[in-house]
């Protein structure tokens, strides 16, 4: 999943068929939630410095693929913001099922 996010969360994550809760990481879920906090509330949110998810922002996503699938790299920038987030999904278990999957 490229993206599973709102206005307070955003995650990344990496999954195969049969593994649903994969590889992930991001920022957000509530207080009671143990994912991952890859970002802080004053850098992604309403309101944030980094992400202000009140406006527009621009999401780039690369699959670095030298030798198969290493990675999904996701970017987040704003217009008049001068820190994006990024964030780098790899080391999954399942990366060789999805590099067969992806070259299928």
């Amino acid at each position: 999943d490229i993206m599973e996010a709102n206005m307070y969360a955003w995650h990344s994550t990496l999954h195969t068929l049969h593994d649903h809760n994969g590889l992930g990481k991001g920022y957000g879920g509530g207080s009671n939630f143990n994912g991952p906090r890859d970002w802080t509330s004053q850098q992604y949110g309403p309101g944030a410095s980094c992400i202000d998810t009140n406006k527009p922002f621009e999401v780039a996503v690369s699959f670095p693929a030298q030798a198969g699938f290493q990675a999904m790299e996701v970017a987040l920038s704003q217009d008049g913001s001068s820190c994006p987030l990024s964030l780098r999904v790899d080391g999954y278990a399942g990366m060789a099922e999805l590099s067969e999957a992806l070259a299928a």
